[in-house]
């Protein structure tokens, strides 16, 4: 009897173990309460559950409307990037996913929506199905769930030996591809986000030719000087260069650490043209300007509400009047003059991130969007 039962698990396995995350959507078709089925691969007990509903026909397909605007989110952490556009738009469907059965677990019991399927795994090009996931702390302090701090990292990818990073905890996590999500999808993509230390462009490569149906990509860049935090992790030029291969144009960049950037790529017909740095902030008014609003900085700086810097850098000069005009603490007409262009609306990264869909709460201010 344990003989049949281990056969019929075993016979259940007869597909490729790389095409692990399309069983994911696959056993939501079967009729009945189909809570998981088990597996054995690579001397490992594999359980496979189902997580949306699929429509019945010759191609399937996730249950969602055709005039739905569909995004992805790739590395959750403890929330969806896109919960603010989803409590705002009744049209938005979320597919999110998160290795981390810690942060997937929390963003399940604290943010669950109807328009979100949030899927345990992480995404990328593995020919078994998983891959080792690693906690990374900074070396003396430890990996923290819910601090929000720098400790707090989760990747696919070894650190570089010069970051002094020590991996708190590994485990083993499913790995999908992008191309198998895309597949059942049907309607286009309006944004692609990816988030996941360092692996990014291997989420990209794993959609294969059906990357096609995404109009525009958000994804964390490092800042190649100094050196990326994890070993192998493509640099800027490498990642824009197959982007731009594909069909994807830079849109606007802007600084999260100063060892990354999150930067945005459109296809040709979504792309918009934003005005250059030099034209938003030129550097002989921004100079009037600071010399004229020094007593608000010295006040602002005085009260502690931005980090401030101690140095009168045209580098800083420009980076506080951004921060002023952008953070609407000024009046407009000042900042970008009567005529109106460039604009607050084409300057600044708030606006900008809520004209494509993508507004994230906090930012009142951008960096540079050539």
């Amino acid at each position: 009897m344990a003989h049949a039962a281990s056969d019929a698990i075993r016979s259940g396995w007869n597909l490729s173990s790389r095409h692990v995350g399309f069983l994911l959507f696959l056993g939501v078709a079967t009729s009945g309460p189909a809570l998981g089925r088990l597996s054995i691969d690579d001397g490992h007990l594999v359980i496979t559950t189902p997580v949306a509903k699929l429509l019945d026909g010759d191609q399937p397909l996730l249950d969602i409307p055709l005039s739905s605007n569909v995004l992805i989110d790739v590395g959750t952490h403890r929330e969806s990037t896109f919960l603010q556009r989803l409590r705002s738009d009744p049209t938005a469907w979320v597919i999110a996913f998160e290795p981390d059965y810690l942060h997937y677990a929390h963003h399940l019991v604290n943010h669950a929506h109807p328009h979100l399927i949030l899927i345990n795994a992480a995404v990328g090009n593995s020919s078994r199905g998983w891959s080792t996931l690693y906690r990374w702390a900074y070396a003396g302090e430890e990996w923290r769930f819910n601090s929000g701090a720098k400790t707090q990292m989760g990747s696919l990818l070894q650190a570089d030996p010069s970051k002094h990073l020590a991996a708190h905890e590994t485990m083993q996590v499913a790995v999908v591809s992008l191309r198998d999500i895309l597949a059942v999808l049907p309607d286009r993509v309006q944004i692609l986000k990816i988030d996941v230390q360092g692996a990014d462009l291997e989420v990209v490569k794993s959609a294969g030719t059906e990357l096609r149906r995404v109009d525009r990509i958000v994804m964390e860049i490092p800042n190649d000087t100094p050196r990326p935090v994890y070993s192998g992790q493509h640099t800027r030029k490498e990642t824009e260069e197959y982007l731009e291969h594909l069909g994807f144009r830079h849109e606007r960049c802007w600084a999260i650490s100063r060892a990354e950037h999150d930067c945005v790529y459109a296809r040709s017909e979504a792309w918009i043209e934003l005005p250059s740095q030099a034209e938003c902030f030129p550097s002989n008014r921004t100079r009037r300007l600071f010399d004229r609003w020094r007593a608000i900085i010295d006040y602002i700086c005085s009260a502690k509400q931005y980090p401030c810097e101690s140095d009168t850098e045209p580098e800083v000069k420009m980076l506080w009047i951004e921060t002023l005009c952008c953070g609407k603490l000024v009046p407009e007409y000042t900042c970008f003059g009567r005529k109106r262009r460039p604009s607050y609306e084409t300057c600044c990264l708030a606006p900008y991130l809520t004209s494509i869909g993508y507004p994230k709460p906090g930012i009142i201010a951008g960096t540079s969007p050539s």
